[in-house]
């Protein structure tokens, strides 16, 4: 756990009571991951997957940052403090409060921002993906995207397309969860639109995405665990896991676990 982690979880802990999912990974060893106590949506990246963008923000050292999807703030605020120590200078979130207790998932993520120090870089705004991506977006280009809002067909295609006209050509693109519907089909509209995608073996599974040769160079120095075109996983080894833990959730939930 770098101190980034560590500074974000600590502000977490103290600010809203939260419960770990998958502690040992999901589709690959990783996690853990949190959602609020009580609330089966929305659930974190996994501490794994934070580390991802810890080493990648190290190296690769992006200005400014966007974020589609920010739930209760975890991975925003651990992108937004990675950066603050490398010299970034702006990240953006867009969320539009729709999932789980979502107004209350916001105020514990600006509150997060603000007890981690990360609130003069990192603006988390309300608005939905694609349509509000043009109001939001207060750079022309932004060096690190993450694309982790609904995952659903076509939405994350959508999600895609709406980001693009603000990614330049050494941007890097993250999707989240590529075991989920939707986000093949986004990673496979990527490569159409010149991208090279490397798969990253986390708990529950990274693509990271970028038009230049010499950056795409670069990610695979930085993860040489990855995987360019692994091809399309099945979805129905990731979706009975999840299952498993929705079910024993409102098992536990019924008999007051």
């Amino acid at each position: 756990m770098d101190a980034s982690l560590l500074r974000v979880i600590t502000a977490l802990n103290r600010i809203a009571e939260t419960s770990l999912v998958w502690p040992q990974g999901l589709m690959n060893p990783g996690g853990p991951h949190r959602r609020l106590k009580g609330h089966h949506y929305p659930i974190s990246i996994g501490e794994d997957e934070c580390a991802v963008f810890g080493k990648l923000v190290a190296a690769l050292r992006p200005e400014q940052a966007f974020i589609i999807g920010n739930a209760f703030g975890f991975s925003s605020a651990y992108i937004a403090d990675v950066m603050q120590k490398n010299g970034g200078k702006s990240v953006i979130s867009l969320d539009n409060q729709s999932e789980g207790d979502g107004q209350r998932a916001a105020a514990i993520a600006q509150e997060l921002s603000l007890s981690i120090g990360v609130d003069g870089i990192l603006k988390n705004k309300k608005g939905s993906s694609p349509d509000d991506i043009a109001k939001s977006v207060e750079e022309k280009t932004y060096d690190l995207i993450f694309i982790d809002g609904l995952h659903r067909h076509p939405q994350v295609t959508k999600d895609f397309h709406g980001v693009l006209p603000y990614s330049g050509p050494r941007s890097v693109i993250v999707f989240h969860d590529s075991w989920i519907v939707g986000v093949p089909e986004a990673v496979a509209e990527a490569k159409k639109a010149g991208f090279r995608c490397l798969w990253i073996p986390t708990s529950c599974e990274m693509i990271l995405a970028t038009r230049d040769p010499a950056r795409f160079d670069e990610l695979r120095a930085i993860f040489p665990e990855g995987v360019e075109d692994r091809g399309r996983r099945s979805y129905v080894y990731g979706y009975l896991l999840y299952l498993q833990e929705t079910t024993s959730f409102h098992l536990n939930r019924l008999f007051g676990r």
